[in-house]
Parts: structure tokens; sequence; C-alpha cells
């Protein structure tokens, strides 16, 4: 009893070091239960890839060649290291022949994508960046590379597919482990699902040379909200609540792009007629002389073969806001039809409006009221200060552009529930 009277008096001496001591120890055994949490998972991950390795292939058949386009310099440097941690093994154990890239610099991964050769699949480890720039090399490409299935491995800062395609995978530890975890076994399941694409191609005003289009999947972002996300890293301190917070320090901020303004011309969405898809050529064959003759009448299921005559109606609307959105089907993708989803807010925010909308946007991403459109021109009206778009999360110029749905052209790996939902 002496005892615990003497321990008694020692703590409340010193409750400084007692409270700073508990807090260490807290955090200290929270450390060792994450890592063995994350054993476990990667334990088991590795024993089911291991059986499709050890699955017998053709004699006449080499293994299964992926290329893995790795940014290293993702998420503050963590990328190559989460990779090799935790997604390698599992591909290396699956049979897998894998062949990495690192890229050097911006906008490197769409040059390695235009010219690689060689390969039965593309694996993206990065964030949203490298992931637009590596499906603007695919698309770019005037082969059938387009047909190559592409695997996200998400481990960027942002990643908006890969949060979809692989939930729950914004925390850090084990849920982090865990999505990598599902990534990489959904390349080694092979399960497959065709996602959209947005082209983006600028406008040539006068004596311009045209340029190459840009190729997005998730989202084009303009205005006061994408400015304050871009900001949220500089509040890592509060945790798991630094996108709040972003919001509470910046909310009144002039260096925000609170006037977004020009006009947009955009047409309505169609499920496909014969304006928006071309048929596809006739293949003719040695000796169709001999084969008896195949009707030509038009098949009322070909969607080659419906009119609609709403396809080719253009809309035109001036806008003034503080917050100009347009996001895929991927995203948002609650629609009926293929079709982008256009979201102009309001042209003033009070600072509590602006901060309760910024902290609804943190929790759903989902759009109400949205202008639904196939083809978009969107033309900024010219200002002297130069404002900047973000397309997946990269910073642009805000030019006049033509940005158009491409519906299904990109195959990405998938749990094989989504491939079958």
């Amino acid at each position: 009893m002496e005892k615990v009277v003497k321990f008694g008096k020692t703590i409340r001496n010193n409750w400084k070091k007692s409270v700073c001591g508990v807090i260490a120890l807290y955090y200290g055994a929270a450390t060792v239960k994450e890592r063995y949490e994350i054993n476990v998972l990667m334990r088991a991950a590795c024993k089911e890839a291991a059986k499709y390795g050890d699955n017998l292939i053709p004699i006449d058949r080499n293994p299964t060649l992926v290329t893995v386009i790795l940014n290293p310099v993702a998420n503050k440097r963590k990328a190559k290291q989460d990779y090799e941690k935790y997604c390698e093994p599992l591909l290396h154990l699956a049979g897998l022949q894998v062949d990495v890239i690192q890229t050097a610099a911006e906008g490197n991964a769409k040059e390695i994508v235009e010219t690689l050769k060689g390969t039965e699949a593309i694996i993206v480890a990065g964030g949203d960046g490298t992931l637009s720039e590596t499906v603007t090399g695919l698309l770019r490409r005037n082969d059938d590379a387009n047909r190559f299935p592409l695997g996200i491995l998400p481990l960027g800062r942002t990643n908006s597919i890969g949060n979809t395609l692989f939930p729950n995978g914004d925390g850090s530890g084990v849920e982090r482990v865990k999505q990598l975890i599902e990534a990489s076994m959904a390349i080694i399941n092979g399960s497959t699902v065709w996602k959209d694409a947005i082209k983006i191609e600028p406008i040539a005003q006068e004596e311009e040379a045209p340029s190459k289009p840009i190729f997005a999947m998730s989202s084009v972002e303009w205005g006061a909200f994408k400015d304050v996300f871009a900001k949220k890293d500089k509040y890592w301190i509060y945790g798991s609540l630094r996108d709040y917070a972003s919001f509470i320090f910046n909310g009144y901020k002039n260096s925000l792009c609170w006037d977004c303004s020009g006009t947009i011309k955009y047409t309505p969405p169609c499920p496909g007629c014969s304006n928006c898809l071309r048929k596809r050529p006739e293949v003719k064959r040695k000796w169709s002389f001999l084969m008896p003759k195949v009707s030509t009448e038009t098949n009322a299921a070909d969607p080659t073969s419906l009119v609609n005559v709403d396809c080719s109606r253009t809309e035109e609307l001036c806008f003034k806001t503080c917050d100009f959105r347009i996001v895929s089907p991927n995203i948002h993708n609650s629609l009926q039809v293929p079709a982008l989803s256009i979201a102009i807010g309001k042209n003033g925010y009070s600072y509590t409006e602006f901060v309760s909308e910024g902290w609804n946007r943190v929790k759903s991403s989902q759009i109400s009221d949205a202008i639904l459109a196939r083809t978009i021109e969107l033309l900024p009206k010219s200002t002297e200060k130069e404002t900047m778009i973000e397309i997946d999360k990269e910073e642009f110029e805000a030019k006049p552009v033509k940005i158009t749905l491409l519906p299904k052209v990109v195959k990405l790996f998938c749990k094989p529930s989504i491939n079958s939902a």
C-alpha cells in the first residue's frame, strides 16, 4: 500500500512528464498494433498471389509482361517505397514479368506510353496526374494500344479513380495498405471494366498552331474551392482534419480565384446515334460471290442507324461564378445516360457559406442540379491576371478548349464485384 501511495505522489508531482509518457506509450502501442495488422494482411495476400504463380503456363508461352509507370515523387516521395513494400512482392509472386519505368519529369509518362512496345498491360503507380498522363499517351497512339488493360495502384496524393475502384483508401495505415493490396490483386485476377475518358482539345486562335489533345478521367475544375483543396497539405499538422482546416483558414483570402467568368457552348447527352457514332466499315471477304447475300436493311438495334435530332443542337450559356466544375461519369456515376456534368456555383459566398459548402464537398463530391452535356466549348473571359484550371489535379492555363466525352474507351483492372455489377 505504501508503494502505491508513493507512486501516486510521484505522478502528481511530475504530471507533465506523466502525461507525455502516457501519450508516447499510447502511440507506441498503436504503431505496434498497426504493423502487426499490416503484416497479417500482407502474409495472407502473398499466399493468395502465390497460388497464381504456382499455376503452370504452356511451354511456348512466356510469363505475362506488365509495364509499371512509377512516379517516384508522388505523395511526397512515398510512392516508390509503398510500391516496393506492398505491391511489387504480390506481382512477382503471381508470376508476372514486371518492367518498372520511373518517370523523370512532368509529362514524362505521356512520352513513355506513346512509344511503349511489347507489353501486355500497363500499371500506373501514382496519383491522378500520372494516370491522366498515361491515358493521354495511350489515346494519342494510332494503333490498338488502347486495348491494353490499365492497372491503377493508388499511390498518389489524390486518387479519384483509384478510390472509386477500390474504396475506403483515403485514410492511412491499415486501410491504405488494404487498398493497395486490393489494387494489386485486381491486376493479378484480371477482371476489367471499361471506363470513360474526357478529351480536352485547345481551340487554336489566329496564327496559332493546333496543340495535341489532353485526356483526363475525372474532372476539370476552376475557382476558389479548387484553390483551397490545392492548399490542404499546408495544414498537415491537423492530420485527418486538414481538409476542413484549409477552408477555415482560406475562406476570406483574396488569393483565391473568386471570379470565374466566360461562356460555354454545349450539346446535350446522347446514348448514341448516327451523328456521334461512326458506322463500322463493311468487311469485304474473298470469294464473297460464293456466299449467300446478307440483307443490308437497317438494324434498329444498331445505334449508328438511329437519328437523334437533338444530338447536334447547341446551347449557349454565359456564367460568372466562384466555382466551375466539369465532372466525368466515372466520378458522378448516378447518371442513366453517359454525360459530362457541369456544375456552376454561386457568384458570391459569405465566409460561413463558403466554409459550410467546402465541408460538404469534403464529405461528398456528388453534384446536384448539374447541366448534362456530351461536348462542351469552354471559353473563359480574357483577363490581365493569369488564371489556372485543374485537369485531373494538374494545373493548366485557362484557355478556350473543347471538351468531349469518350464513352468506354479505357479498360481498367477492377475487383470482380465491380466487373459483374
